[in-house]
C-alpha cells in the first residue's frame, strides 16, 4: 500500500502522480495533518499534477480507507471550485440531495456517505430517492432548508427528459431556495450524449450563484470501475469514491459533534429488483419511463 500526505487544501490541488504496482490494493484517502492554510508543503514524487494512478488524495481525513481499483485504472478526486467549504462555515450540518446514485450511499443502503463525512464532524442528511428528476431537488429543500443546513450538496440530472429549459428552471429554483448555504453541485456521470447538455446546464445556472460551487463528479464517474455494467450506477468502489469526493469537497466541519440523521425522502419503489444501484437490499419492482433511470 502507497500512503500519501499532504498537508493543506492548497497542497492538494498540486499533488503530483505516484506509481502503483499493477493489482495492487490502493487507498482513495490520504493522511493530512491540520496545519493552517499557511502550513507545510506536500511529500509526493513528481509526476503529472493533480492525478495519482491508483490513489486519490483526500485532504482532510485522519484515517485510510483501502479500494482496490482496476489495473492500470486512474483516479483523480476534484475539488469544487473555489476549494473545500468547510473552512467558509461556521456549523456542521450538510443535506445532501439526490436520485439512486446518491441513494447508493445512504444509511439504508451501503452507509458509505455517514461512514465517510461524521469522522470529518458533519451531522449529515441524505435525502435521495430513486428515478428522480432535477424537480425533486427543489420539493426537498422546501420542505427541508429551514431545518438550518450550512452546507447543501445536490447530485441530481441523471434523469433528464431531454427540455434543457424545465432543467434549467429547476436548478435555477434550487439555488434561489439554497441562498445564503453553501452549495455544492456535482456534473452527473456521462453516460450518454445527453448528459453532457445536463452538465453543461448545471455549470451555467452554477455560475450565476455565487454560494454555489461545482465538484466535477464526470471526471471520476468515467474511471473504470466507479460504474457498474450499465454504466450509470456505481459499483461498490464507486460508491467509496464518491463519498470520499464529497468528503474531500467539504473538508473537516468547523466543530465535531457529528451525527447520520434519519431521511425523510426514502422512497425506494422506483428501483427494479435488480438494479444494481444500491445493493442486495429488497425493493420494489416498478417499469420506470424510457428517460428515467434508477
Amino acid at each position: 500500500m502507497i500512503r500519501v500526505t499532504a498537508h493543506t487544501p492548497e497542497a492538494a490541488r498540486s499533488s503530483r502522480i505516484t506509481r502503483v504496482s499493477r493489482s495492487a490494493t490502493v487507498v482513495i484517502a490520504a493522511f493530512v495533518a491540520l496545519m493552517s492554510l499557511g502550513g507545510c508543503g506536500e511529500s509526493i514524487e513528481s509526476g503529472e499534477s493533480g492525478v495519482l494512478d491508483g490513489v486519490g488524495r483526500l485532504p482532510g481525513y485522519d484515517f485510510w480507507t483501502p479500494v482496490t481499483l482496476p489495473d492500470g485504472a486512474r483516479l483523480q478526486l476534484p475539488l469544487p471550485e473555489g476549494g473545500p467549504v468547510g473552512g467558509r462555515v461556521t456549523g456542521n450540518r450538510v443535506l445532501l440531495v439526490g436520485d439512486s446514485i446518491l441513494a447508493s450511499t445512504a444509511r439504508r443502503y451501503g452507509n458509505e456517505m455517514c461512514d465517510t463525512l461524521e469522522p470529518l464532524g458533519w451531522q449529515v442528511a441524505v435525502e435521495a430517492e430513486p428515478g428522480r428528476f432535477a424537480e425533486f431537488g427543489t420539493r426537498v429543500l422546501k420542505a427541508r432548508i429551514d431545518a438550518v443546513w450550512d452546507v447543501v450538496v445536490i447530485y441530481l440530472g441523471t434523469n433528464y427528459e431531454g427540455n434543457e429549459n424545465s432543467l434549467r428552471g429547476d436548478f435555477e429554483e434550487m439555488f434561489s431556495i439554497t441562498k445564503g448555504v453553501e452549495t455544492v453541485v456535482l456534473t452527473t456521470g456521462v453516460f450518454r450524449d445527453s448528459q453532457k447538455v445536463v452538465n453543461a446546464t448545471i455549470k451555467e445556472v452554477a455560475g450565476e450563484f455565487d454560494h454555489v460551487h461545482v465538484l466535477d463528479w464526470a471526471s471520476v464517474a468515467k474511471v473504470k470501475g466507479i460504474t457498474g455494467k450499465d454504466k450509470v450506477h456505481l459499483s461498490d468502489i464507486g460508491r467509496a469514491a464518491l463519498a470520499q469526493t464529497i468528503g474531500r469537497a467539504l473538508d473537516y466541519a468547523p466543530f465535531r459533534e457529528p451525527d447520520c440523521l434519519d431521511a425523510r425522502f426514502r422512497d425506494d419503489s422506483g428501483i427494479r429488483g435488480d438494479d444494481p444501484a444500491v445493493g442486495s437490499e429488497p425493493v420494489t419492482d416498478s417499469s420506470p419511463a424510457d428517460s428515467t433511470l434508477p
